[in-house]
Order: C-alpha cells, then sequence, then structure tokens
C-alpha cells in the first residue's frame, strides 16, 4: 500500500560531491541484489564493508544523468541514468536505481522511476537478474503502469559470455509524457 501519497518525491541532479554518497548507499543495493540472487564473486566487500567492485563514478560522465532520490529532502537513493544499450533503438538505460529500506514499498521507487521517465523522451531500458524477482516484479508493474501495457519484454545474454541471462524491458517515452 503507497503510504507516502502526501509525501514530496523529486530526483535531484546528483553532483560529483554526491559520488561518496552514492557509492555508500550501492553497498545496500548490492547486499540487497545479492539476498535475491546468492554470492557473486564481483560483489565481495572488503573489511571497511566497501564494495570495490562497483564504481559507478561512470554515471557523471557527459551523457549521463546521476540522480538522488530525496523524500521530504532526506536522500532515499539514488537512480542513475546512460546511454548504454543490450537492445537496438534503445536511448536510456536505467542503469542502477535503488531506494533504500525505510522507503522501500510506500511508493517511492514508483514515483520516482517515473519522474525518471517523464525526464528523458526516447526508447528506454531496464535490466535486471532473473533471479531477483522483487526487481523483475517492480519494473514489470511500473513500466506496465506507466506504458500502458505498452512495453517489451525478454530474456536475452548477458555481455560477459558467461551464461548469465538479463530480463531486459523496453518501451518508449513520447514528447508528450517527457520534460527536460
Amino acid at each position: 500500500m503507497d503510504t507516502t501519497r502526501t509525501d514530496k518525491v523529486e530526483l535531484i541532479a546528483a553532483t560529483r560531491d554526491d559520488i561518496p554518497l552514492v557509492q555508500d548507499l550501492a553497498r545496500f543495493y548490492l547486499y540487497d541484489i545479492a539476498r535475491q540472487i546468492g554470492p557473486h564473486e564481483d560483489w565481495v566487500a572488503n573489511a571497511a564493508w566497501r564494495c570495490e567492485r562497483m564504481d559507478l563514478s561512470y554515471a557523471w560522465n557527459e551523457g549521463n544523468h546521476p540522480f538522488r532520490i530525496e523524500v521530504d529532502g532526506s536522500v532515499a537513493g539514488f537512480c542513475l541514468i546512460d546511454r548504454y544499450c543490450l537492445v537496438p533503438g534503445v536511448d536510456w538505460n536505467m542503469s542502477q536505481f535503488y531506494v533504500s529500506g525505510p522507503w522501500a514499498g510506500r511508493g517511492v521507487g514508483r514515483r520516482a522511476a517515473e519522474a525518471a521517465f517523464n525526464h528523458l523522451m526516447g526508447c528506454w531500458q531496464v535490466v535486471q537478474f532473473p533471479q531477483n524477482r522483487a526487481a523483475v516484479l517492480f519494473w514489470r508493474r511500473v513500466i506496465d503502469t506507466y506504458s500502458g501495457g505498452a512495453f517489451e519484454e525478454r530474456l536475452i545474454p548477458g555481455p560477459g559470455g558467461d551464461n548469465v541471462q538479463l530480463n531486459v524491458m523496453t518501451f518508449s517515452v513520447s514528447d508528450m509524457r517527457a520534460r527536460s
């Protein structure tokens, strides 16, 4: 149930000064993913409980769109958008998206995702590990509602050649919905 209808959910453009914050949140993001799909060698934390292999600073490269997700002025997560595409014709990739535990299940993720989609016109892709059932169900529900059912979903081989399958959802945002 959406219990935060009156809360103000915003995407705030993240600056380079926000990289440490996003990196700190990313460790919880990875733990949540690992809880769903199991351990992975790239997600091992060091003695300081930092995941050194997940460097998200690429999100601040030109052409990408890093955001903090805020609820009533408090940081609730992050949203990183880039142009990496796994399927032809994609303009925007929801590279990383995380809403922290206190805000999960309260409508914050849905509203933040919709704000991101409204921000950029074109063809979007959102990718999940199929084993991460919570993410697949979340994105399927959000994208289905947002697109009015006009989206495609398919399993494709991951780019690493290591027999990893990825669930890819694609849909388009028209200029009537997007606001740059």
